[in-house]
């Protein structure tokens, strides 16, 4: 009977203490449900609670391998949230936290946290637009592109002469990328490379100037770069859309008959930064791209042509035409002959005599008028 009574105390014993251990593991259920609990109505609030800055926007740049807790101390730091801490685990219930994107970001003042953290997950980042006009040389693309903070022009002249670059983009018989930076719109961001900047410009005038394309200049007799050359020149000569086919036919008629082009922009291409009218004396001055002391296409592009001068070369209007001149109003007068064009020129310095009531100006200083 003794031993069946300490059986019978030990067994009471076991079952107190298996009830006391449920009651602990209950609480502690309990206190971690309250505690889970009180964290996800703080990240609610949280999640609605715009940050502390006192700026109208807040600029953030996330590189690439920050990990989500440098990430949230620095939106806090520049006051986009409140609390880095609280984005952090924010992130992390929603399971985002190593979702977010790397790159440049710009936050309004007040905007919540989970909007912020939308923002990064999609990689809402800032972009940059660039716009290259038709006829922008490979200089003024450089400093267009440099407007935007993010390269150096200097930096984009020197890859569009590089060797490797340009090999890689099948570029040939080129010694830059002049002529091929095709003229558009472009979106860049912070995190993109400027190697990478001008890949694309050169990639969307692959994708303009089709095989078929290439294939029509072929039948022309020309090769790629023959034929963007010729395009550079009616981009800078065409002022009206409907004239372009008709300058690129003069041009063609030119070259069939090996006469020289005589294009007045090719004679100043290669002076840096040059402005104002074209001259006699530049005409005049040595230089492989002037077409009026050689002969044929200059060595290559003395700008980045757009669409319809790259469609006016492959498709020019047939006509007879061997000379035009500017009528200083956006139009051109075309002749077929010689005398016939003196007559324009004539009549173009008669008109801007009259315009200057009688004004002369000295011969060796007149600007240039006998473009082709």
């Amino acid at each position: 009977m003794r031993h069946m009574g300490l059986r019978c105390v030990s067994m009471g014993r076991g079952k107190g203490y298996a009830f006391g251990i449920a009651v602990i593991g209950l609480w502690a259920v309990l206190a971690a449900l309250a505690v889970t609990t009180t964290l996800s109505i703080r990240l609610a609030l949280f999640s609605m609670t715009p940050g502390n800055a006192v700026r109208p926007s807040a600029t953030v740049v996330i590189p690439s391998g920050m990990n989500a807790r440098t990430v949230a101390a620095t939106l806090e730091k520049e006051g986009v949230v409140s609390s880095g801490t609280l984005f952090y685990w924010y992130a992390r219930t929603h399971r985002l936290a190593d979702k977010m994107k790397a790159g440049e970001y710009r936050f309004p003042v007040g905007v919540p946290p989970r909007v912020v953290l939308d923002t990064l997950v999609q990689g809402k980042v800032m972009v940059y637009k660039v716009t290259i006009p038709e006829g922008a040389t490979l200089r003024e693309v450089a400093r267009l592109m440099a407007k935007t903070g993010l390269v150096e022009p200097d930096e984009i002249v020197a890859l569009a002469q590089d060797r490797r670059l340009m090999a890689s983009l099948d570029v040939r018989d080129a010694t830059s990328l002049e002529g091929y930076l095709f003229p558009e719109t472009y979106l860049f961001r912070r995190t993109d490379r400027p190697r990478d900047m001008v890949r694309r410009m050169v990639l969307e005038f692959w994708r303009r100037f089709s095989p078929q394309r290439q294939a029509k200049a072929r039948q022309l007799g020309f090769t790629v770069h023959q034929a963007l050359t010729l395009a550079s020149l009616v981009e800078k000569e065409a002022v009206m859309d409907a004239e372009r086919p008709v300058i690129a036919g003069v041009f063609l008629n030119r070259l069939r008959r090996d006469m020289p082009l005589q294009s007045d922009p090719t004679a100043v291409y290669d002076l840096e930064d040059f402005e104002g009218p074209i001259r006699r004396r530049h005409l005049d001055r040595e230089s492989p791209y002037n077409t009026y002391l050689h002969k044929g296409l200059p060595p290559g592009p003395i700008c980045n042509p757009g669409e319809k001068s790259l469609r006016a070369v492959l498709d020019p209007t047939p006509h007879a035409y061997l000379y035009f001149v500017s009528n200083h109003d956006g139009s051109h007068t075309f002749s077929a002959s010689y005398d016939e064009h003196l007559r324009g020129v004539a009549r173009l310095r008669a008109l801007k005599e009259e315009r200057r009531n009688g004004a002369s100006t000295p011969p060796d200083d007149s600007e240039a008028t006998n473009s082709p």
